[in-house]
């Protein structure tokens, strides 16, 4: 090959590459922009729903830096979380278990009760059989650490 026919492919190899890094920026944009659509949705039937949702868990980090801050996940009731389809609150976080802890709302605040031996931290006590959260309390669950906040008049 000669000179001209490496300065084609080259070129044609640099285009394709941006091209490629375009196509992956506009899919990114587009996931985002997605995933604030279901929140606002989320959010508005939240408080469509008035006194059904008793507690919130606002996430404040995450080790694995894929989900973003901030993203709230709605609690009522007596709910489960972790990675598994069964669960009520699903969190496709590979630190979680399956099914990595039950949420249950009493009269004086949220019981976090720990699943097969997950790792669950509540106020910087590593909870061993279940722990008693309160309005503001941080938990950690596997590599993801929230913040509770309790709805008022809610409680049982």
């Amino acid at each position: 090959m000669n000179a001209s026919a490496y300065e084609l492919l080259a070129s044609i190899a640099r285009y394709w590459f941006l091209g490629l890094a375009a196509l992956i920026a506009v899919r990114l944009i587009l996931a985002v922009v997605r995933e604030m659509r279901i929140e606002w949705r989320v959010q508005r039937e939240i408080s469509e729903a008035g006194t059904s949702i008793n507690a919130t868990l606002v996430l404040l980090s995450d080790e694995d830096r894929r989900m973003r801050r901030g993203k709230l996940y709605a609690v009522e009731g007596e709910t489960t979380v972790g990675r598994s389809h069964n669960c009520d609150v699903r969190i496709g976080s590979p630190s979680l278990k399956g099914t990595h802890c039950i949420l249950n709302m009493e009269a004086d605040g949220m019981n976090v009760v720990p699943v097969g031996g997950a790792f669950v931290v509540v106020d910087g006590e590593v909870v061993g059989r279940r722990a008693l959260a309160q309005d503001g309390s941080t938990i950690q669950m596997g590599g993801l650490v929230f913040r509770l906040r309790l709805e008022e008049g809610n409680a049982l």
